[in-house]
């Protein structure tokens, strides 16, 4: 309404005004309609700029938060069950794959690696609690990586209280499970974690990680 009132204005000053002072006049109103706009549409695409680059920067920030989050858990889990072979895509999905009573065969839970599956708990539930602020993650992995949260508190408490070994190798089976399902869900995040990995083994492991490859050995 603003443009198309400037512009009737523009043109009725241009050709029915009684005299310069009154068209001069018009069409100093008329540029101030057709302005307004322009402003507003400049500051809605500047704003727009702005926030679409602070949010790739947070999802940036939060993605990487993840993948050293899943670095440090799976290299706790790989000490926690003795595992020392070599650190590849292949030989790292075989023991994502691992059954809870493989798991309870090899497991041992010290004081080392219950305080180590702690702060990887305490720093996924930051970056849950980012991405709740923020919105940056699909709904399923949100989903993936609040059940790999709640499967290291149940670990954490059922050793805490109960020590029963049967069971935190279920919760830890089922972590396991998760972080497969994570990787498989998101190829750039299981891709950026290989890296991760390569880089903590100083080791560059060929192949890609495939759950449904893995799932046949």
């Amino acid at each position: 309404m603003s443009i198309a009132g400037g512009i009737v204005l523009y043109t009725g000053a241009i050709d029915n005004a009684p005299n310069a002072n009154i068209r001069d006049l018009v069409i100093n109103v008329s540029a101030s309609l057709l302005s307004i706009p322009l402003v507003f549409l400049l500051y809605d695409y500047t704003n727009s700029k702005v926030a679409n680059q602070m949010k790739k920067n947070i999802s940036n920030s939060i993605t990487d938060r993840i993948n050293l989050v899943m670095v440090n858990l799976i290299m706790t889990l790989r000490d926690s069950m003795g595992v020392r072979s070599k650190l590849t895509p292949e030989n790292l999905n075989r023991m994502l794959s691992w059954r809870a009573s493989d798991v309870s065969q090899r497991l041992r839970i010290t004081p080392s690696v219950l305080q180590r599956i702690h702060d990887c708990h305490t720093d996924l539930d930051t970056v849950l609690y980012r991405n709740g602020q923020h919105d940056v993650l699909s709904v399923d992995t949100f989903q993936i990586l609040s059940s790999i949260a709640r499967d290291m508190a149940h670990i954490i408490n059922e050793h805490k209280f109960h020590h029963n070994n049967h069971t935190v190798a279920k919760y830890v089976a089922g972590m396991m499970s998760h972080i497969l399902d994570w990787l498989d869900s998101d190829s750039i995040a299981a891709l950026s974690l290989q890296q991760h990995l390569s880089s903590d083994e100083k080791n560059k492991p060929a192949g890609t990680f495939d759950k449904k490859k893995n799932k046949k050995n």
